[in-house]
This record gives structure tokens, C-alpha cells and sequence, in this order.
């Protein structure tokens, strides 16, 4: 089962900092996940890639790359796990400025409402998901839309593997704008399941239909797995 809380940490390197996506990808392999994670900042992570998604926006976001981190801590970067366990900075920047100059952020905290697990997968890191933010106008009739429907039609798709959904927690000092609500991350084989006659039907019914209609806020992405660190 998913930890209690999830960090969720969305970046790019800024296009005049200096840094490629290669070198920013080699930061995290070899000296920020190890960090979080030796700090006990978190317990699992895993790092992904935005990938071509069926149902993505034609409007892609200016950060393509996605880490979600699992962890015991409501926000964690206000820890001391965080603030005296991590490196704010690296030799491989230019000028070794501060991490925070050199990429751009967008950081929230999450808490845990569902784990959904059917085939009992336990934790492993997806080699691809998909992310699904909603605000929905009626949140006790969305949350029995996806317990009593959507999951289970989900888990009818080629390649499903568990879905988990959370809340959003506290902000942090790189939460950009006013959150979503409400994620859900759907872990797959394939991010090709949500193409055919099972997802058809998942995203089609009346019940679907309405809640994607109503949300204030819709925003379906797709990742492919990079690295994972802890599992």
C-alpha cells in the first residue's frame, strides 16, 4: 500500500540556466533521489518522463518531468529531514547556483484517500502512468463515482495495473497557482490500454461523462519511467 503522503514534484531546468534535460535527469539520479531518500525525506520515489498520452491536452506544460515521491511526512520540505539531509545545491550547476534557480518547480503535497490494488501488484514502480487532476462540484458523488464505477472499469483496460488517489495538503513555497483538488494516478504496463474499447467505454458512461464535464479543472497527463529509488 501507498504511504500516507505523496510529494509530488513537477520540472523542467530553466531554458537559460545552463543545465540540458540529460544533466537534469543525471542530478536526480545521482545526487537527489539518493538525498531524499537517505535523508528520509522519503521512503520511495520514482521519476518519470511526459510521454505521448491519447488523452493528453494538446497544451503541453512547460515541465516534463514528474517525480512522486512517497513519504511519512505531511510536507516533507519544511522537515528537518529536508532542510539538513539534502543538498540545495550541486557542482554540476553553473556557478553551483541553488537547485531552485536552476529548475522550474511546481511542488505540492498530497495525503492518500484511496488504494486501489485489485490484483494485490504492491509497490513497484509503474513503467508508465497516467495523472488525472480534477476539481469536481460535487465531491461526494465523485468519490463514489470512482469507488463504485470508474476503478473498476479502469481495471478492465489492457496492461492496468492499481490506481491511488489523494487530496491536496499543505502548500509549499513552489506550489504554483491554486491546485486541483483531487489527484489520481493510474499505473499501467502500456499507456496504449487507454486506447481501445475498454477505455471507450471507462470514459464514456454517463457518470463519467458528467463528473468530466462538471470538474472546474481537467488535466489527464501520461509519464514513462525513468528511475525509481527505494522500492
Amino acid at each position: 500500500m501507498p504511504l500516507q503522503y505523496l510529494l509530488w514534484v513537477n520540472s523542467q531546468p530553466f531554458p537559460n540556466s545552463g543545465v540540458d534535460d540529460d544533466l537534469w535527469v543525471k542530478w536526480y539520479i545521482d545526487e537527489h533521489l539518493p538525498d531524499l531518500i537517505n535523508s528520509k525525506t522519503a521512503v520511495r520515489a520514482a521519476m518519470y518522463r511526459e510521454a505521448d498520452f491519447p488523452l493528453g491536452s494538446k497544451e503541453k506544460s512547460p515541465r516534463k518531468f514528474l517525480v512522486l515521491y512517497q513519504t511519512e511526512l505531511e510536507d516533507p520540505l519544511s522537515s528537518q529531514e529536508f532542510l539538513n539531509g539534502v543538498r540545495h545545491t550541486s557542482d554540476m550547476w553553473p556557478d553551483k547556483k541553488p537547485s531552485s534557480e536552476v529548475g522550474n518547480f511546481n511542488i505540492r503535497n498530497y495525503k492518500l484517500i484511496q488504494d486501489y490494488d485489485p490484483d494485490r501488484r504492491g509497490e513497484v514502480a509503474a513503467p508508465f502512468c497516467a495523472t488525472v487532476e480534477m476539481h469536481p462540484v460535487d465531491e461526494p458523488d465523485f468519490d463514489k463515482w470512482y469507488r463504485e464505477e470508474h476503478l473498476d472499469m479502469l481495471h478492465k483496460l489492457p496492461g492496468y495495473r492499481r490506481s491511488s488517489r489523494y487530496v491536496i495538503g499543505p502548500k509549499t513555497a513552489l506550489t504554483k497557482d491554486e491546485p486541483p483538488k483531487y489527484l489520481a494516478i493510474h499505473e499501467m504496463d502500456s499507456l496504449q490500454g487507454f486506447v481501445g474499447k475498454e477505455a471507450d467505454a471507462a470514459n464514456t458512461t454517463p457518470w463519467t461523462v458528467k463528473h468530466i464535464k462538471d470538474s472546474k479543472v481537467f488535466i489527464p497527463r501520461g509519464w514513462e519511467l525513468i528511475t525509481s529509488r527505494g522500492y
